[in-house]
């Protein structure tokens, strides 16, 4: 094949194209010296200049790409930002975080830093190590000296656990800290994606709970993900916003080597479109008009994703919480009932009081309702502490579920305010987390993932690609840009281009056919960000120089139901405005051969 004309885009798209094609046996490829066109001035009002469009195609059946790490690495970030692959639940890995660092011997423990010895004492607390002094339990103390038993014993009991089980576990901290952290993120609620009908803003919901996982994501080893998921105002558009501290402070090194092949039916050559300011012809990449037909999923093979099974290990992901400056106290009120009245509940959900009163609220679920009682040594009741009980030890149901209550029998002291479990939960944790005379706001806590070894057996590997295909099948269009920029054969900015449809539609389809340009047919630098804003007040195609009468449609051509179109013939008068606002006309001439057109085009 030689090329007919100085077409080095699509010289360039074909030999990629001979390279890669499954099926092609042989395809040769003239070297075509490249020249560019001489510069020209811009059109002047009432100017005419002509321009010969020509369509060709070169239809590549499987064709197949191939692409690495180092491969993707080269695409433009914000391209492999708009291209999701899954969204990935932490909740095994934290699980397995929490429950090391809980673990870790004194010696090691001490080598941590001040956040993280923070976590390890949240998840290390008994009722036995708990300190009750200064806490709404603070009379329990008495209550308990008087019948020679341990403070912490009275705890125990509330919490249906022994002295030295732990009062909070791995499992409630990762389920909370998924649910008040991770989704409270502005990036961790939305990710971005193509823009589509159903989606004109370009953003999608995230799964609660999850971090979306981005091509981003796997080309830089994950190392952008402090910034992603570090401080960010709730809305942008408010200077007066909250902003969400991040939960994510560190991570580096997380090798996920993989490769993606994706095999399409598709022409590879760019269409010729005009720049009417110039009004030469410029090349318009082919790729985006094809995005919807050119996969072929009921081909099992259309994409193939290797690399993601056996192990992946990450070097450290560091995520952290912030505390409130102040102590923050627990309720006294049954109102509103499920909750009570603490200040706790005023704070954001991603400050650690209120996560540690969401997962007291978690554990306090698992608790049966019960009374304990406290005897002398002469067998008398000196105390009773109930949660969701009367006294008569009779459930109670207008006693909302949670509410403790400690009452003493006989002159032996005070008994402590009625309180629902997570409000005296709060404050003992509170108190734990200072031992030592650290100051309040000083006790943030954080964890690291790190040298963890997650292995992905053949049933996940296949869950996981089925899942990233199964994401691209639903929205080929997020691979868009991508495509766009493997097969890379646009120049220069133009406004509209010529098309022929496939000559398996209706006689009535077939003919030459003006598309007017849309957002992805937009060329993008190097860092992947649009060369121009999509600035068109009209676009399409008029019958009428005050642009009135559009004669353009988004009729269904091919599988395109997005550009504005018009079928032409010799001696059509069109107009059109362009993306400053300049308006022109475009007369058809006669064609001069059966894959070209010929425009006159004047600047009104």
């Amino acid at each position: 094949m030689t090329a007919p004309r100085s077409y080095w885009p699509g010289v360039r798209a074909v030999a990629a194209a001979c390279l890669v094609a499954a099926t092609s046996s042989s395809c040769i490829v003239k070297e075509v010296t490249y020249e560019p066109p001489p510069e020209q001035a811009e059109m002047a009002p009432g100017e005419t200049r002509s321009v010969v469009l020509l369509y060709s195609r070169f239809d590549v059946e499987d064709f197949e790409q191939v692409m690495t790490i180092d491969d993707l690495s080269r695409l433009p970030l914000t391209t492999l930002e708009k291209v999701w692959l899954l969204d990935y639940d932490p909740s095994l890995l934290m699980n397995a975080v929490l429950d090391d660092l809980k673990n870790l011997s004194p010696s090691e423990a001490d080598e941590l830093s001040v956040p993280a010895q923070n976590m390890r004492k949240l998840l290390k607390m008994t009722p036995d190590t708990a300190d009750l002094t200064g806490t709404n339990l603070e009379e329990a103390i008495a209550l308990a000296q008087a019948v020679n038993i341990p403070p912490g014993r009275v705890l125990a009991d509330l919490l249906a656990k022994g002295v030295t089980e732990e009062v909070l576990t791995s499992d409630v901290a990762t389920q909370v800290i998924r649910q008040s952290l991770i989704a409270s993120h502005p990036n961790g609620q939305t990710r971005r994606g193509a823009v589509t009908a159903d989606h004109p803003d370009g953003i999608y919901d995230v799964t609660p709970g999850t971090i979306p996982v981005t091509l981003a994501d796997v080309v830089t080893e994950f190392r952008a993900l402090p910034e992603r998921f570090g401080p960010m105002p709730l809305d942008p558009e408010d200077p007066n916003s909250l902003v969400h501290p991040g939960f994510i402070t560190d991570a580096s090194g997380i090798p996920w080597e993989t490769t993606m092949t994706v095999k399409a039916n598709i022409n590879a050559l760019p269409y010729e479109g005009v720049d009417p300011t110039y009004s030469r012809m410029e090349y318009v990449n082919s790729v985006p008009s094809q995005i919807d037909t050119m996969f072929d999923f009921s081909d099992p093979e259309w994409m193939k994703v290797e690399g993601l099974g056996g192990t992946i290990v990450i070097d450290t992901i560091t995520m952290g919480i912030i505390e409130n400056d102040s102590f923050i106290p627990g309720g006294i009120s049954q109102d509103p009932v499920g909750q009570g009245d603490s200040p706790v509940w005023e704070l954001p959900p991603w400050e650690f009081e209120q996560m540690i009163a969401e997962m007291a609220k978690v554990k306090t679920d698992d608790i049966p309702a019960h009374c304990d009682e406290y005897k002398f040594g002469t067998g008398t009741v000196a105390f009773r502490a109930c949660i969701s009980q009367s006294a008569e030890d009779e459930p109670a149901p207008e006693v909302p579920w949670g509410w403790t209550e400690l009452r003493s029998f006989g002159d032996i002291g005070d008994p402590p305010p009625p309180a629902y479990l997570w409000d005296v939960l709060l404050e003992v944790v509170q108190v734990r987390l200072h031992d030592g005379g650290l100051a309040e706001g000083q006790a943030d806590v954080e964890f690291t993932l790190k040298n963890v070894e997650i292995d992905v057996d053949e049933a996940e590997e296949k869950k996981l690609v089925d899942e990233i295909k199964a994401n691209f099948q639903e929205d080929p269009g997020a691979f868009v840009e991508v495509a766009k920029t493997l097969v890379d054969s646009a120049t220069g900015d133009p406004d509209f281009y010529y098309y022929r449809p496939d000559l398996d539609n209706s006689v009535d389809i077939q003919g030459d056919y003006l598309y007017f340009v849309e957002p992805a047919d937009l060329r993008v630098d190097d860092e992947g960000e649009l060369v121009r804003p999509y600035a068109y007040e009209k676009p399409g195609f008029f019958r009428d120089e005050g642009l009135n009468d559009k004669v353009s449609s988004t009729m269904e051509i091919d599988g395109d139901t997005t550009r504005e179109k018009v079928k032409i013939q010799p001696g059509d008068v069109l107009f059109i405005q362009d993306d400053r606002g300049v308006r022109f006309r475009i007369n058809v001439g006669e064609k001069p051969s059966k894959f070209r057109v010929a425009l006159d085009i004047t600047r009104l």
